[in-house]
């Protein structure tokens, strides 16, 4: 049997996204999806981040994602996704 996996969602559409994954209105930002990137076509620099989010957060990130979501927030700043362990999504960094 194949996992859940979250739709990838569309480019040019806006989403509602929460600040650390803490689910209050004060953290509802917006987020415009600009880019989906396949995996295997990602850039080093977002690699190198990924593979210490992985590392420093294993309780949270999966091991192994198909795509990097990347996005502008309502408030300007840009943010890349990555799969989580129960293959949502969830943003890299910070």
């Amino acid at each position: 049997m194949k996992p859940n996996i979250s739709k990838l969602p569309i480019i040019g559409e806006t989403y509602n996204t929460f600040d650390d994954g803490k689910i209050k209105e004060s953290r509802l930002y917006k987020v415009e999806i600009e880019d989906i990137i396949p995996f295997k076509d990602i850039n080093k620099e977002t690699l190198d981040i990924w593979v210490t989010e992985v590392k420093n957060c294993y309780w949270l990130y999966n091991k192994e994602t198909d795509y990097f979501i990347k996005g502008i927030l309502s408030n300007k700043e840009q943010v890349i996704y990555c799969r989580t362990k129960d293959n949502g999504w969830f943003d890299l960094g910070e």
